[in-house]
């Protein structure tokens, strides 16, 4: 066996011995949290809510009006976009916006199947 041989073959067998030497053994289980003394302190936030503020003009009906109006304004928008790539010739009137599925992204798509709307209604 030539020298660069040894050197190679004694290098490779010390990294195994490194190797197998540096796992630490098996893998320790982390102890489980004890579910029966929950004392809810990770869902307070301890930030103040929106009429804590002071400021009674936001609540959460209305934020969640804007949101469904925001909604319907950005996925009108991929219903219009799916509407001009349809070859099917059918009219605007009669294609619900949920055919779409190629254009409209995942939300749309769930959005147009809870309150379903005709490419019409979206130009």
């Amino acid at each position: 066996m030539t020298l660069a041989r040894r050197i190679v073959s004694c290098s490779f067998a010390l990294l195994l011995v490194a190797a197998a030497g540096g796992c630490g053994g098996p893998p320790k289980q982390v102890e489980a949290a004890d579910v029966t003394n929950d004392t809810g302190a990770d869902i307070q936030t301890g930030e103040p809510g929106p009429t804590e503020h002071g400021d009674k003009e936001k609540t959460g009906a209305e934020e969640v009006k804007a949101s469904a109006e925001d909604m319907r304004t950005k996925c009108c928008e991929q219903c219009k976009a799916g509407l001009a790539k349809d070859r099917s010739g059918s009219k605007p009137e009669a294609v619900p916006c949920a055919d779409f599925t190629d254009t409209l992204a995942p939300w749309c798509l769930e959005h147009f199947r809870e309150k379903p709307a005709m490419a019409s209604e979206c130009k």
